[in-house]
């Protein structure tokens, strides 16, 4: 966490993934979603509930930010998980 004084390592896994991969287009089409809705209706139309696998949020503590990065949704990290064991 945060606060810990250590940290361990507990495995590394190599994924690689095809472009036509259903998980890969998954997060290409919420990428595009996102995008799209960025350029048509603008950077306050943005919310974290758009995208199944990656969502747009806002960057850093705090309200009234102004800036967005991309997170990936709980579910999706597990999914990696999964994948790499």
């Amino acid at each position: 966490g945060k606060n810990s004084e250590a940290g361990e390592l507990l495995k590394v896994a190599s994924l690689d993934f095809a472009e036509d991969d259903e998980l890969i287009k998954e997060i290409k089409a919420d990428y595009d979603f996102i995008r799209n809705k960025l350029i048509t209706q603008g950077f306050e139309a943005l919310t974290g509930k758009d995208g199944k696998c990656i969502q747009a949020r806002t960057k850093g503590p705090g309200h009234g930010s102004v800036s967005r990065a991309f997170y990936a949704r709980t579910s999706f990290v597990k999914k990696i998980f999964e994948i790499a064991s």
